[in-house]
């Protein structure tokens, strides 16, 4: 796992560069929080709903395509039932996607469709024993934005996000369903 962060690293920031040396229409960056609504019913029942912090860079290209690359991390708390005994656990999601979109503007209002990979890191951690997990995967992300010009260079953001993540601990062990759809609210600064 600790050769894969490199890695990913590596990747957002070549697919930025790549993108910043592309003749840019708008650059803008956003921060905000929202909730993670589970696909799992096993993580919906041990979970639920969760809040998701993240933070993302928005390039669009001269036309109505552009690219968007952030991150974001979901940390929650939760209790497993075992057979005589309750067990808290922790678990926690850090993600880094890469989308294209297209986007239509209507005045003040920007709407952007997308799709692209999130890479994801997963970490479950049972706090009164000796017991964790963690993974790391790439999966298909799909995306829809709007933002709303405010005044100036602020807008504000909400936009959607749907990841079909399944993880499991090794090849003879069943998936997990971890992944879900994401709403985000936030404000989005336009640098040019």
């Amino acid at each position: 796992m600790s050769a894969r962060r490199p890695a990913l690293l590596g990747a957002a920031v070549l697919a930025l560069g790549l993108a910043a040396a592309a003749p840019a229409q708008e650059l803008a960056v956003s921060a905000g929080a929202g909730g993670v609504f589970p696909s799992g019913s096993a993580y919906r029942q041990i979970y639920g709903p969760g809040l998701v912090l993240a933070g993302d860079v928005w390039l669009k290209l001269k036309g109505p395509i552009g690219a968007t690359a952030g991150f974001s991390q979901l940390t929650d708390d939760g209790v497993a039932e075992g057979p005589s005994d309750l067990y808290p656990l922790r678990f926690r999601r850090r993600t880094v996607p890469l989308v294209l979109f297209y986007q239509l503007a209507f005045g003040p209002v920007d709407l952007r469709a997308g799709a692209g990979v999130g890479f994801h890191s997963v970490r479950e951690t049972w706090r009164t024993v000796d017991l964790e997990f963690s993974a790391s995967k790439i999966a298909p992300r799909v995306m829809l934005a709007v933002s709303a010009r405010i005044a100036g260079p602020l807008s504000l953001i909400t936009y959607a996000t749907y990841d079909p993540l399944r993880v499991r601990r090794d090849a003879h062990s069943e998936a997990v369903d971890c992944g879900g759809v994401q709403v985000f609210g936030g404000l989005s600064v336009r640098i040019f």
